[in-house]
């Protein structure tokens, strides 16, 4: 049975209010993205306020960073925690990297292949072990101040990857503890792409599967009122597939045409999320996303789960007001509480 997480966020006066909520309702982990917030910074807040569960993140932004300094916080993390931290990295697209971070993009896949390297360097330095990484974009050859470390007997943090194409899904599958799942995706598309791209990373790497997991993220909204979180999940399914790189999603369900479909509705509405709601017909969304009446959805995870190590339960985001947002992470947690 895959084990469960939750995907929290908002302001800093209740996340570790959620933390200990998802902790106490039998959720297995807590989900921290980099949107308005540091990701690292709400890991923290996560880590004190709980006790047993895991606290991971969904991720992290890595090119904008050192992977000497992401090394260095998630192995404090991992510490502060007792080794129940799991660091997360996304590549995020090249427009936002470049344009908003003023960081290189070029070469996703093999830039974060080496960015996994550079930061197991760092740890292995800090346990005593002289590793140099020397690559084509990053390199660690040097120690800290105080020279190599003594701290044998410490774990070195997860790592998993964001991964949605077959190059990054085999960065993935060569180098990280697991894979973070787009939760834009379809029971099909994870039977017969996403699964096989990791059988095969694995394989080649000389990996057991045993040893990765693979963490998946769902569209999920729930609501007393089943229109709302309908309209909700719709226009987040159809933002989302405006987006060519997930263009495969949809072509798994022979639904290609979608893409460019919903990428007009966009353009011509400047994203208006009930015209995007509108452009997906319901039989769309039920292979996308879960949306309903908490009676409705409750037994709408387990075909996904079935397939998947960690589930990832999160709601719909795009022009949702905060306090719907709110709303709808409560529902989550009373309706899948164990």
């Amino acid at each position: 049975m895959a084990t469960l997480g939750l995907a929290v966020g908002g302001p800093y006066a209740t996340l570790a209010d959620l933390g200990r909520a998802a902790q106490s309702r039998g959720f297995d982990c807590v989900w921290v993205a980099e949107t308005d917030h540091d990701s690292i910074v709400a890991a923290t807040v996560l880590a004190q306020a709980t006790s047993r569960i895991d606290v991971g993140t969904n991720v992290t932004l890595a090119f904008p960073r050192s992977p000497t300094v992401t090394a260095m916080q998630a192995w404090d993390l991992n510490e502060l925690s007792g080794d129940r931290f799991v660091l997360g990295l996304g590549s995020q697209v090249r427009r936002i990297v470049t344009d908003r971070y003023s960081a290189e993009f070029d070469r996703p896949a093999m830039r974060m292949a080496e960015y996994v390297q550079a930061m197991r360097t760092v740890w292995n330095m800090e346990r005593g072990q002289r590793m140099p990484f020397r690559g084509e974009i990053y390199r660690v050859i040097r120690t800290g101040i105080n020279g190599l470390g003594s701290a044998t007997h410490r774990a070195t943090p997860r790592v998993y990857l964001a991964a949605v194409g077959p190059l990054m899904t085999r960065a993935a599958a060569t180098w990280a503890d697991g894979m973070l799942g787009h939760p834009f995706t379809s029971v099909p598309y994870l039977r017969d792409d996403v699964l096989p791209r990791i059988e095969q990373g694995l394989h080649d790497a000389g990996r057991p599967r045993a040893g990765f997991t693979l963490a998946q993220g769902v569209i999920l909204s729930v609501s007393d009122d089943r229109d709302v979180a309908v309209a909700e999940a719709k226009a987040q399914v159809g933002f989302y597939g405006t987006t060519p790189n997930y263009s495969g999603v949809f072509a798994a369900n022979g639904e290609a045409y979608l893409t460019e479909e919903l990428g007009r509705v966009f353009a011509n509405t400047g994203g208006d999320p009930q015209a995007l709601a509108a452009a997906v017909p319901d039989d769309v969304l039920e292979r996308y996303a879960i949306a309903g009446t908490p009676d409705e959805v409750r037994h709408r995870l387990d075909e996904v789960a079935g397939l998947v190590d960690h589930l990832i339960l999160g709601g719909a985001w795009y022009r949702v007001p905060p306090a719907r947002i709110a709303e709808n992470l409560q529902a989550i947690v009373e309706t899948f509480a164990r």
